[in-house]
């Protein structure tokens, strides 16, 4: 059940949100957001590991999380 997501902020390309690493392929990121676990494509987004932020397309959030507005 994916919950919504609390802390983002909205930037110029984007949203930038809350999440911890888990691990990551070479294509992409595994990430805990706020309790849900989700895969983001690494040609879509930016993480950025030592603030534990993740920059993603507003799409691909709305896409990822459909209970949240953003």
């Amino acid at each position: 059940m994916t919950k919504k997501i609390q802390e983002k902020k909205e930037i110029k390309n984007g949203i930038i949100i809350k999440a911890e690493f888990i691990r990551e392929t070479k294509e992409s990121w595994l990430l805990d957001c706020e309790g849900d676990i989700e895969w983001f494509p690494k040609s879509q987004c930016n993480f950025d590991q030592d603030k534990q932020e993740l920059e993603a397309p507003k799409w691909l959030l709305e896409k990822t999380f459909p209970d949240t507005k953003f």
